[in-house]
């Protein structure tokens, strides 16, 4: 469920503005949208920009992850499905390997692709006249000369919680859902900035909302469900505060990603792409050369009332 329109997406402003100025000139001059590239971190609106430009437009979004569109064979279909004007979303596009992604390149700058036949015959097949959506998380990942050809490219960054409130009372009146407004700025503030978030807590208070037979979410509901969902004040979830804990219980002193892995029992990689990101946003902890370390932040975070050991 999507704003219909983007004059309807809240937030973001200067990078909707970019996009409405490439909407309207589309329009006017009856050609595609540019080749854009959607690069913010994951859960702020990416994905939906793209659907809603193809909306826009009146034309099909044919959409892909990067992580499959791994040889050229896979890449040709894909580029071969658009017709004329339709959007090509490709989502996590840095997953793309490199070879895919210079396919990738020399059909944008070329518009046709080159097809091996038997006797390792090449043939040249014109493409249709597309455009090329593509949202990363970090767009120097990419090849130079696939990042070189996207002609607009939009940040997208996390929301203030005046933003996060507004998307969840837009997204409870297209649920037909009522919200009393301190729920809705309470689930706010446990978002961490991203609309992702918001609308899975706002989900997980309807549905408890449900099972008490009521129609509106109250306080009480919002209350029930962070306790039954285990978050804390700032939306940290139970994985957050244990990793947050643990860090605590040295008392200032630096630990080692494969330590807390070991004492935990969360894979490295998980700490570094899902729990530590916001705890380090928020200065709750700090990464040091030593490794890492709860901040006095942290501390009062968790209300220990402790003092850290100065580290000169």
């Amino acid at each position: 469920m999507q704003p219909p329109t983007v004059q309807h997406v809240i937030g973001q402003e200067q990078t909707i503005a970019r996009l409405k100025v490439a909407l309207e000139a589309a329009w006017n001059d009856g050609s595609r949208l540019p080749h854009t590239l959607l690069v913010g971190p994951p859960g702020v609106g990416k994905s939906m920009l793209a659907a809603l430009a193809g909306r826009e437009m009146g034309v099909e979004v044919h959409e892909r992850l990067g992580q499959v569109l791994e040889n050229i064979q896979i890449v040709n279909g894909l580029l071969l499905q658009a017709s004329n004007k339709d959007v090509i979303f490709i989502d996590e596009i840095h997953e793309m390997p490199s070879h895919a992604q210079t396919v990738l390149y020399r059909a944008m700058d070329e518009q046709r692709i080159f097809v091996r036949h038997y006797q390792n015959k090449t043939t040249a097949m014109p493409l249709s006249d597309y455009s090329l959506f593509a949202a990363t998380t970090d767009k120097f990942s990419l090849l130079p000369p696939l990042l070189d050809r996207f002609k607009l490219i939009l940040q997208l960054t996390y929301y203030d919680d005046e933003a996060l409130a507004k998307i969840i009372q837009q997204r409870a009146k297209m649920m037909k859902l009522s919200v009393d407004e301190h729920v809705a700025m309470g689930i706010a503030t446990r978002s961490k900035g991203t609309p992702r978030l918001a609308i899975r807590l706002l989900e997980a208070c309807h549905r408890f909302s449900r099972s008490k037979g009521e129609a509106q979410i109250t306080v009480e509901h919002f209350e029930e469900t962070l306790i039954l969902e285990g978050l804390d004040d700032l939306g940290l979830d139970p994985d957050e505060q244990r990793y947050l804990k643990f860090l605590a219980e040295k008392n200032g002193d630096p630990v080692r990603l494969f330590t807390a892995q070991s004492a935990l029992g969360i894979p490295r990689r998980t700490i570094q792409a899902n729990i530590e990101p916001f705890l380090l946003r928020e200065n709750l902890i700090e990464a040091t050369q030593q490794g890492r370390r709860i901040t006095q932040r942290g501390l009062e975070h968790l209300d220990l009332g402790l003092k850290l050991k100065v580290v000169s």
